[in-house]
């Protein structure tokens, strides 16, 4: 079988990879991304993303990958429905968000990266990975039969179900959550410009539902649920808010299992390199991994393109993109495990009890494993919640 080299071969063409790949072409590197299926960002996503992560993408907001007018707020809603907090995007000093087209973003993503000198191969399965006389031999499955990729150093982008992962690496807390999403049409929402958020052990234990507004009528609605069947809670969820959704139809379905265990432990060996969700870079308590996931891709791929061109890829070397990556993203991440890990395990009436307290601010804190000592002092002025909860973020 004939071989084809490449300096870098990137498994998965999420963000995470398209990102790593347009960086390592950047610098002239000659790269190959791969991705198994036939289209980009067919993986279950609410879509909801902020500015700030098309800044980390390099891109200008466009039409072309954008559904939704500007969002401004999320409205979190408890157990008990009556009560909610409300997260203004001007209140807690973020500019806007939006609702993605997530195959548009990515497809743009991937012209950028074939602009920079990226070959991208589609339908096309990493079914075998080893290690050969200091070079990585991938076996690809394409439409074209099975064809044979040599690479000097190897990005893995491709999930939780990860080939380099299960190859090379040791994931351990690979902790996931089931997530099912509809695309809706005819949904009544009072708001278009509003996401809307459902806490509680009767919705979505160890998780939560979502309303997010893609315009021109249309709606994601999905869970994130732990221990439950994700469908049936959400059915059920639809079937018991019928202000909203009795005249909705479902014109399309997805399921994927999310990462909420935290970053895996070890992220580079010699010509290895985890991103994205295969390295578990999501927020754990909302399930939150487009822009930690180009903020991977993104040092990554200029660390590997640096490695290459200076003739050293040991681990040592390489170890610079998780030393970069951490400033920014390990405390968020931790954080907001811990704060998830503490949430799962309080009853509905003690979230009942927490929408009393809680700013849009605190919740913010919380979710994205911000500021966590000043939600926790906070708690301590609250007997219920002192011991349980505030001790712990402290």
């Amino acid at each position: 079988m004939k071989i084809a080299s490449y300096d870098i071969l990137v498994i998965g063409g999420g963000p995470a990879g398209l990102m790593a790949a347009r960086k390592t072409a950047q610098r002239g590197v000659k790269t190959l991304l791969v991705e198994k299926e036939k289209q980009f960002g067919l993986k279950v996503c609410g879509e909801a993303t902020s500015a700030a992560t098309l800044a980390e993408a390099e891109l200008s907001p466009s039409e072309s990958f954008i559904c939704s007018r500007e969002i401004n707020r999320v409205l979190v809603y408890a157990p008990q429905q009556e009560k909610n907090v409300e997260i203004s995007a001007g209140s807690i000093g973020y500019s806007g968000g939006f609702i993605l087209n997530k195959m548009a973003f990515l497809e743009e993503m991937g012209r950028s990266a074939l602009r920079e000198g990226t070959e991208i191969w589609m339908a096309a399965v990493a079914n075998q990975l080893v290690r050969q006389n200091g070079l990585f031999r991938c076996t690809i499955g394409t439409d074209r039969g099975a064809q044979l990729v040599e690479a000097k150093v190897v990005i893995g982008c491709d999930g939780m179900n990860s080939i380099v992962a299960r190859r090379f690496f040791n994931p351990k807390d690979y902790r996931r959550i089931s997530c099912v999403q509809y695309k809706m049409a005819n949904c009544h929402l009072a708001d278009q410009t509003r996401l809307e958020i459902f806490i509680g052990n009767n919705v979505a234990p160890g998780g939560y539902v979502w309303i997010f507004p893609k315009g021109e009528g249309l709606t994601n609605v999905g869970i994130g649920t732990q221990g439950a069947p994700a469908r049936k809670r959400l059915d059920k969820f639809i079937e018991t808010h019928p202000q909203r959704f009795q005249e909705a139809q479902v014109l399309s379905m997805g399921a994927a299992p999310v990462p909420i265990g935290g970053q895996i432990e070890e992220l580079v060996q010699d010509g290895l390199m985890l991103c994205g969700d295969a390295a578990g870079q999501v927020i754990p308590l909302t399930g939150a991994g487009i822009h930690p996931s180009i903020a991977a891709g993104r040092i990554a791929g200029q660390v590997a393109a640096e490695a290459l061109l200076e003739g050293n890829i040991s681990r040592e070397k390489l170890s610079a993109y998780p030393e970069q990556f951490n400033k920014t993203w390990s405390k968020r991440i931790i954080g907001s495990l811990k704060a998830q890990q503490l949430i799962v395990k309080l009853s509905d009436q003690e979230l009942n009890q927490l929408a009393d307290i809680f700013t849009g601010q605190d919740i913010v804190d919380l979710a994205n494993g911000f500021n966590l000592t000043r939600v926790g002092i906070k708690l301590l002025k609250y007997p219920a919640f002192a011991a349980k909860i505030a001790r712990t973020l402290l």
